[in-house]
């Protein structure tokens, strides 16, 4: 009877791995190897086949986070774009790159043969860029300050700014133009990495522009769709509140790897949560209030093609972000609390649409105050002095040592840094690829390259 039992138990574990992976606010522990496995697969094939860089590299860096997990190399199929990682026997997580639209990992369920389900958009060719005049193009030259030379050399040294980080990019900018601009070696203008959290200020520019076409209302009850049954609480929650992360909904903070890392849909994940608190109440840093901001403008486009379009053609493209790629999951939702797969000059168009306070060469992008909204503290976290302060998916340095009043900034794990001083008409960009446990000091370092100048 031994046979029969082995099989039927080995035939529930083939099965579990085939059903839809669905957890609690998208909350998974980066210890199974099964998100391990997943998030090995997706850095992969962002890093592979948009950076076009080699696999050794990407161990040491990219992959470096999971190695303690022993899982076998990952597996780079050239033709059909696919990355495959091995977690268990004969069962694989897989990533495919698609153009224009960025990696994305698959779900338990799906096979290579479900690709082809997958919602996708095709963009033309983006333009021969080294050919374009900046901020455009990547046409131009930039003499670099002479009193900026030691400070440029010390962002890419792991013993200032945060002991043992790693820096990949620098640039800076005044007056809108580059004034300094380096990287480490094997990293260079075109290669890309993960935003990480930087990408919740990105899409809280795309709800921006949203609310400027009337699509959207920060004052109103947030349209998420699964939330209107009667009775239910959740209906109530403002989308200004989602902006500020004072929801009050139950969640997992920055913990959303079911969704980054196990293939899970982001609806399944954000829409199902329950309220902890009353909404307005608390702060709470959450992934889901910045993804369910996205699920409202899906809801009011109404037409997934054009959602899916529309970051590119309202705000990415419009002010030359060519190498920059908002990936979804398989149902077509952008993942934009933390996967956008950018470039440290890409990151620096966007920093001077916000210097400019949302115009761009004579056009408005960002709607009129908008950006004044979201550098504006918000009613549950208001600043302290010394102390970083939140305004809307956008972190205020105001009251840091040494910076102006007004300076505000993106921030995402690993160091990727979108700093803004409007007064000073100054840009600070830093991308890194900072160590587990290893924190990059970017109010320090954007208050000595003011300094210096």
């Amino acid at each position: 009877m031994r046979f029969p039992i082995l099989l039927i138990l080995s035939l529930c574990a083939v099965l579990s791995t085939a059903e839809i992976y669905r957890q609690p606010a998208g909350i998974a522990s980066m210890d199974s190897p099964f998100i391990a496995a997943g998030y090995n697969a997706l850095f992969t094939c962002s890093a592979h086949f948009i950076a076009r860089r080699p696999l050794a590299d990407i161990k040491k860096v990219e992959l470096a986070d999971t190695v303690a997990m022993n899982l076998p190399d990952p597996i780079i199929d050239e033709a059909r774009h696919l990355v495959t990682v091995h977690h268990a026997e004969d069962m694989n997580r897989i990533a495919v790159f698609r153009k224009g639209m960025g990696c994305t990992l698959l779900p338990s369920h799906w096979q290579t043969t479900d690709i082809p389900r997958l919602p996708y958009v095709e963009y033309a060719d983006p333009p021969d860029t080294d050919h374009i005049p900046w901020p455009m193009g990547d046409d131009y030259t930039f003499d670099q300050p002479e009193n900026l030379t030691d400070i440029m050399g010390r962002a890419f040294d792991s013993s200032y700014y945060g002991e043992g980080t790693l820096t990949t990019g620098v640039m800076i900018l005044k007056n809108g133009k580059v004034i300094a601009e380096k990287y480490r070696d094997g990293f260079g203008p075109f290669s890309g990495y993960r935003t990480w959290s930087t990408a919740k200020s990105i899409s809280a520019s795309i709800i921006g522009i949203a609310v400027g076409k009337g699509l959207l209302d920060i004052d109103q009850p947030a349209p998420i769709p699964e939330w209107q049954h009667p009775g239910d609480p959740r209906k109530n929650i403002l989308l200004k509140e989602l902006m500020w992360m004072s929801s009050g909904l139950y969640g997992g903070g920055n913990n959303t790897a079911a969704v980054y890392f196990g293939g899970q849909d982001v609806i399944s994940a954000v829409t199902t949560t329950v309220l902890e608190a009353d909404p307005g109440s608390r702060r709470k840093y959450a992934n889901n209030d910045t993804l369910l901001t996205l699920r409202a403008l899906r809801y009011k486009l109404n037409d997934d093609l054009a959602y899916l379009r529309f970051p590119y053609d309202e705000l990415l493209h419009r002010i030359g972000m060519y190498h920059t790629f908002m990936e979804t999951d398989h149902q077509g939702n952008f993942i934009g609390s933390s996967q956008i797969y950018t470039t440290t000059r890409d990151l620096a168009r966007f920093g001077l649409l916000l210097v400019n306070d949302g115009v761009w060469m004579d056009k408005r992008i960002l709607p009129r105050g908008w950006v004044e909204f979201v550098r504006t503290p918000a009613p549950t976290r208001p600043s302290a002095p010394g102390k970083r302060g939140y305004g809307a998916q956008f972190w205020l340095f105001g009251t840091m040592p040494g910076l102006p009043a007004d300076t505000f900034s993106s921030s995402g794990n690993k160091g990727q840094f979108v700093t803004v001083m409007p007064s000073q008409n100054l840009v600070v960009v830093r991308t890194g690829v900072d160590p587990r446990g290893h924190r990059w000091n970017q109010p320090v370092f954007a208050a000595e390259v003011l300094k210096r100048l």
